[in-house]
């Protein structure tokens, strides 16, 4: 069998449930010694989060951030060990991950060490876990819309209370900002023809201004983090092109915060590199359920299921 080309996607927040991870922690020795380090450098007990706490209390930011980047790396490990057993090394085409998963993408890529990026991302998790409890923020996905269509709704809110947060398909647009005003938006966006809006079960509002305070905390760490060329590109978030420049990497993660995820754009540059599947390593199958929308079935694999793993393997 010819393995596929393959980019491999990681989600962000929202993705946890009770039990993420736990196929491949219980079969990888790689992935427990990962479990152990993450526990070590965060203080959490993560196996707890990922494996036996509810998914309400997952959602909790500075336990949610280091748990679903954990559970995201997790497979990517078990995949590179699978793959070394078998002596059949198949690394990606290219990495990209959704807002949070995008620190999962660079450690993947090898841009960060394991231990550098869960230090980013446990205080990242801290910084906009306090900053969430500062404000009424709330996200909402706007199904059925256009950014353009979108951004008018937003542009008609007159204030700086919403903003769009992420574009995740043709007609899925993800919106950030104080409560109210999300509600507003949420509700004029089904007077203009949206097919549903979804909240989205965080308490936050990532990829707004209200995150500015967590922004300021976070850009020293981002300054000084020991960033290395990938072993393969990154397709960045706030671009959409895909990097191995150390420069360009660090300068996406200064906007990264604050600035819309711009994640159709994201794929369409995966699509463009050659890739035959686009794969969500999980936790869960997140992504994949997005992708399946606009995308056509046999386009997209999840890990995260019993063959995950042997589907991307010669």
């Amino acid at each position: 069998m010819t393995a596929p080309r393959y980019a491999l996607l990681f989600p962000g927040q929202g993705a946890q449930f009770p039990g993420m991870a736990q196929r491949f922690h219980d079969a990888s020795p790689a992935v427990r010694d990962l479990f152990d380090l993450a526990e070590s450098r965060t203080g959490l007990p993560l196996r707890e989060i990922c494996f036996r706490t509810e998914r309400t209390d997952q959602a909790r930011t500075d336990w949610n951030q280091p748990a679903v980047f954990l559970a995201g790396l997790a497979g990517w490990y078990a995949l590179v060990e699978q793959a070394a057993r078998r002596g059949a090394e198949h690394p990606p085409v290219c990495v990209a991950g959704h807002s949070l998963g995008h620190f999962t993408a660079l450690a993947a890529a090898g841009a960060l060490s394991a231990t550098d990026a869960l230090d980013l991302v446990a205080r990242r998790g801290e910084l906009m876990h306090r900053a969430s409890q500062a404000a009424d923020g709330a996200m909402a996905t706007l199904i059925g819309l256009s950014e353009p269509a979108v951004a008018d709704l937003v542009r008609a809110a007159g204030d700086d209370a919403v903003s769009v947060a992420a574009v995740n398909g043709p007609d899925q647009v993800v919106v950030s900002g104080a409560g109210p005003a999300v509600a507003a938006v949420s509700q004029r966006a089904v007077a203009a023809g949206a097919e549903r809006v979804v909240p989205l079960a965080i308490a936050l509002a990532a990829h707004s201004p209200l995150m500015a305070p967590a922004d300021a905390g976070f850009a020293p760490l981002v300054a000084d983090a020991d960033l290395r060329e990938p072993r393969v590109p990154v397709v960045l978030n706030t671009t959409g092109r895909a990097s191995r420049d150390v420069a360009e990497i660090r300068a996406d993660l200064h906007r990264h915060m604050l600035a819309p995820v711009r994640w159709w754009q994201c794929l369409a540059t995966a699509r463009d590199a050659g890739v035959d599947l686009l794969v969500d390593a999980g936790p869960g199958r997140t992504l994949s359920k997005v992708l399946r929308r606009d995308l056509p079935a046999d386009a997209v694999h999840s890990l995260d299921h019993p063959r995950g793993l042997e589907a991307l393997l010669p």
